[in-house]
Formats: C-alpha cells, structure tokens, sequence
C-alpha cells in the first residue's frame, strides 16, 4: 500500500470526523474522487493511482469499499486493533 494512504487511513483510525467523512462515501463512481479531496483536507496528498495499486497489484472492489467506506471502513492500526 502506498505510504500516503497508509498514513491517511492511520489518519482516518484516530479521527472520527474523518472516519465518518470517508464512511459516507457510497458511490462506487466517486468515492476515489471524493476520498481525495478529503485527504486534501487534512494534509494528504493523493491520486487515483494510490487507490488502484498496492506492492504493484490492484485492489479488489471490496479493499476499495474498505478505503472509501462503501460497505464497511474497516481497517487495522498498527497495534492491530480493527477500526
């Protein structure tokens, strides 16, 4: 996974404002577009490509939902609690 987005859903693990940001992304069309604006609000800088690839494969839909919220934002911090 990118360093930026791994930092941003870290990010995203400790704030609940942005959680619930990224929770409400829905459409499947905008939820990259609308994740990326929303990183820029809290100091990210990301691209499209940060949500396509990680270690040089592509995300499934369903890692693409967990990013962007779709159908569940589930993640894991560093400690290996689940967020």
């Amino acid at each position: 996974m990118n360093e930026n987005l791994k930092k941003f859903l870290e990010e995203a693990s400790k704030n609940e404002e942005l959680k619930t940001k990224l929770e409400a992304l829905t459409d499947k069309d905008t939820a990259t577009e609308k994740a990326i604006e929303i990183a820029k609000e809290y100091g990210f800088t990301l691209t499209t490509e940060d949500f396509k690839e990680t270690h040089g494969a592509v995300l499934s839909d369903d890692e693409l939902d967990q990013v962007a919220g779709g159908s569940g934002f589930i993640g894991h911090c560093s400690n290996g609690s689940v967020w």
